[in-house]
């Protein structure tokens, strides 16, 4: 059964924490900058930096403003979702896009958002990961905003074929989107329905977002889980997931100290608040050696263990 056609055009919001490493947010910008066809949209950056890294974002910002429906709030200083939930707290928009200050979209991302907005879902982009994200943000240091543009849509596949005469912009999944796109597609057991609200890259109504508290801020500034644990209770509250490749977004990947500690600190979190096998499961997927077909015979090892006795 389709999803009903919504009443009213779709308007967008796009947050987009940041907190240090400019060069990331003024490849983000600019690709902002460069929509065709767009929806009516703004751009929420929420400053979440330190005040001494304040004068090179205001480089960055001044450079964006003449191109982009640009607002700047301040961040709480808490961590990604009190960041996520100022942005959206603010936005005048029907719907809320969540995108990261290091994500590289194509010409038409917004307008992929816009044509799959429905009531009742939560939208989620493609997302690919390009390892070699630090030799391109070299290259695109001193480069004026057109040439990350025509780059961005090279990455994006705007530009046939181009990635893959360039192995330096090879892009690869990560075992969280593997899974979600297989879980979506049918080829591995929806084992977890809720998962695929990422915050690098998703969109849910502002209503939605209101309805079910946000973002957990207790997570704080720990990394990971944040985005997922939202989604889980969007599927609670009765929200399905849609996946929406057109909406395709490439991390510029880079090293993070402690990663690891600070994921299994918030999957901790996680399954306290959530004991569900789907839950208990994830360092299957999210941990270091996670892998989609992993997660699935944990998850249903897991549900096997916590069945009643007597039941099939």
């Amino acid at each position: 059964m389709s999803p009903p056609l919504p009443s009213a055009p779709i308007t967008l919001a796009v947050v987009v924490p940041t907190r240090g490493d400019h060069q990331r947010l003024r490849v983000t910008l600019a690709c902002l900058a460069a929509q065709t066809d767009a929806p009516a949209h703004e751009v929420i950056v929420v400053d979440d930096n330190a005040p001494d890294g304040r004068p090179a974002l205001a480089e960055v910002l001044a450079e964006a403003r003449d191109r982009l429906p640009l607002r700047v709030v301040p961040g709480p200083g808490q961590g990604r979702a009190a960041a996520r939930n100022a942005g959206a707290g603010v936005a005048e928009a029907a719907w809320v896009v969540f995108l990261d200050a290091d994500v590289v979209v194509g010409p038409r991302f917004l307008r992929a958002y816009a044509d799959a907005a429905r009531p009742g879902f939560f939208l989620h982009g493609r997302m690919r990961e390009l390892p070699t994200a630090a030799r391109l943000l070299t290259a695109l240091e001193d480069a004026p905003r057109s040439e990350i543009q025509r780059v961005a849509a090279e990455l994006d596949g705007s530009v046939a074929e181009a990635r893959s005469r360039d192995p330096l912009r090879r892009t690869m999944a990560n075992a969280l989107e593997r899974a979600v796109e297989a879980m979506d597609a049918g080829s591995l057991p929806d084992v977890a329905p809720w998962l695929g609200l990422v915050g690098a890259n998703s969109a849910v109504e502002k209503a939605a977002w209101r309805s079910v508290g946000g973002f957990d801020e207790e997570f704080g500034r720990d990394w990971g889980c944040e985005d997922i644990e939202f989604g889980l209770r969007l599927h609670t509250a009765g929200l399905r997931r849609s996946l929406v490749p057109e909406a395709y977004g490439i991390h510029l990947s880079h090293a993070r100290t402690g990663r690891w500690d600070q994921h299994g600190r918030n999957m901790e979190r996680f399954a306290m608040l959530h004991p569900l096998p789907a839950v208990r499961a994830l360092t299957a997927l999210l941990g270091p050696d996670g892998t989609p077909e992993r997660y699935v015979a944990a998850v249903q090892a897991e549900a096997a263990r916590v069945r009643p006795t007597g039941t099939r």
